[in-house]
């Protein structure tokens, strides 16, 4: 009987132990995340300013028109002609996060041809 009575306050006690614990928890990872989120300020604060990390990032379409300058400024004997330099060009502009429909279009493939160039390139990196 006196546990029956007991059992309420017993489960009760019990979720406020495990609530205690869960709120400790916790504040240690926001405090260890705090910690990381300093240590990440002070990183950036010590960059110089007349470093190239430091300037603000360069966003795709500024990037897209200078090598869209750059690809005019070349002369046309550039661009690839056989299958290995098309390999090294694919492989490049992918390494730098352009997908198969921007490869072709800036290197004038058929984005068929890019997207098996890309997959032998996996081929390759996984040998």
């Amino acid at each position: 009987m006196i546990i029956a009575e007991q059992l309420p306050l017993l489960l009760a006690g019990g979720i406020a132990l495990l609530a205690l614990l869960l709120c400790c928890w916790q504040l240690q990872v926001v405090r260890g995340l705090r910690r990381e989120i300093e240590e990440l300020r002070s990183q950036l604060e010590e960059v110089p300013a007349n470093e190239p990390e430091a300037r603000a990032p360069i966003s795709f379409s500024t990037s897209l028109d200078s090598a869209e300058r750059e690809q005019l400024r070349t002369p046309q004997s550039a661009m690839p002609r056989n299958t290995a330099e098309k390999y090294r060009y694919v492989g490049s502009l992918a390494q730098q996060g352009l997908d198969a429909k921007r490869i072709a279009a800036a290197l004038q493939m058929p984005t068929a041809e890019v997207e098996q160039l890309l997959r032998l390139a996996k081929l390759k990196s996984s040998v």
